[in-house]
């Protein structure tokens, strides 16, 4: 009798933990983490990872969680090569509440592929250059940390504005090729944007493919007079240190401002300008108070403050939008949280507070940094609360 009685004790404990267990598994909703290119044992997958596990326990602890349910971060892993990417098992379960990547350009292109049109929300941490649009309006799905490429034209626009008050005695030009696509648009609404607020810019539309093309641009702007002005770029990397070099060879007075992203190649460039949402992030961006208290609430080692802050700020916006749902969320109403998703705000990312755009799906406004080139650096001029603009294809 008594090795009867010990079995069923044993089998009702062990029925007793198995239910036990399906009731957390119920009641704990998934998000499927994609790394960063350089993988979770780099320095920035280390913090993002750690930055999860921090989300997690934090709102395991909170006692509401989201929206009643606590967080399972399944942190996805890939080869090295982000083609490993388009095979990868994206096992979207009725319990996964989002997709969140910490990819880069290339990665975001192929997850977007895969999960465009599907019901399940994709964050992207960066995004700058991810049209995450179609038709005109945005994929009802996809949401991103970063603004669109395009917000440099306004950039330097308030800046000139801000700087040359009225605009009328400052000479400026806007250097582009007709034969990009992204090169004329943004040209174009920069030049839009300068000529409402008081300036008169003279557009040059270059061809790379004809010899000296640069060298008579150059000798065009140093022909009106030897007077300062200013050449806003949107030739690339390659076209932009060509003007460089021939501004320098001429000893010219203007100034070249570089509508496009900060790379290495241009530290040698001295007084070059350009602008940048994500440049001056680590130095400026307010994320050491993050850090801090990540490791003194969970002990838990950030060792990128900046990619933290992206894996925070993500996991805030989605849990604001479940919580502004009708409560309890029993299921994942997967509609009226992507509409929910639309209109978040007041995301905590550094010293800024991101409201989402509805239209793009992306932060209302961010802060563009302003930097020039001095000793091989990026040196800080100006800091602007941009907002961003709605992509057109056509301008």
């Amino acid at each position: 009798m008594r090795k009867i009685f010990v079995a069923v004790v044993f089998l009702i404990l062990l029925s007793t933990n198995a239910n036990a267990a399906d009731f957390k598994h119920s009641w704990e909703w998934e998000i499927l983490a994609v790394p960063p290119s350089s993988g979770w044992d780099s320095e920035p997958g280390h913090s993002i990872s750690n930055a999860l596990a921090w989300c997690e326990r934090e709102i395991a602890a909170s006692g509401s969680g989201v929206g009643g349910h606590d967080i399972k971060f399944t942190r996805l892993v890939l080869l090295s090569d982000d083609q490993n990417l388009r095979s990868l098992s994206l096992n979207i379960t009725p319990r996964v509440l989002a997709v969140m990547s910490f990819q880069n350009y290339d990665g975001d292109r192929i997850l977007i592929e895969r999960l465009a049109g599907r019901e399940v929300p994709l964050f992207l941490a960066g995004g700058e250059n991810v049209l995450i649009e179609q038709g005109g309006r945005p994929l009802a799905n996809i949401f991103a940390l970063d603004l669109f490429r395009d917000y440099r034209c306004s950039a330097f626009a308030e800046y000139a504005k801000k700087i040359f008050a009225g605009g009328k005695d400052i000479r400026m030009a806007l250097a582009a090729s007709r034969f990009t696509v992204n090169q004329e648009r943004e040209a174009k609404i920069c030049y839009d944007i300068l000529d409402k607020n008081g300036f008169m810019p003279m557009p040059f539309w270059t061809d790379a493919s004809v010899r000296d093309t640069f060298n008579m641009m150059s000798e065009e702007i140093e022909s009106q007079e030897n007077n300062p002005g200013i050449m806003i770029s949107f030739l690339g990397s390659m076209g932009s240190r060509e003007v460089w070099r021939n501004f320098m060879r001429l000893n010219t007075k203007w100034q070249l401002w570089n509508c496009s992203a900060p790379e290495n190649a241009y530290l040698s460039c001295r007084g070059m300008v350009l602008a940048d949402q994500n440049i001056k992030l680590n130095e400026v961006g307010g994320f050491e108070n993050l850090k801090r208290q990540i490791w003194n609430t969970r002990a838990l080692a950030i060792m990128d403050n900046v990619y933290a802050g992206r894996a925070v700020a993500l996991v805030e916006w989605l849990k604001r939008g479940v919580n502004s749902l009708p409560q309890p969320v029993n299921t994942i109403p997967r509609g009226a949280l992507l509409r929910s998703l639309e209109h978040v705000r007041d995301i905590p990312f550094g010293n800024q507070t991101l409201n989402i755009n509805p239209i793009l799906h992306r932060p209302e406004r961010r802060n563009i940094y302003l930097v020039e080139v001095r000793n091989k650096m990026y040196r800080l001029l100006d800091t602007l609360n941009i907002a961003g603009m709605k992509f057109t294809n056509v301008y």
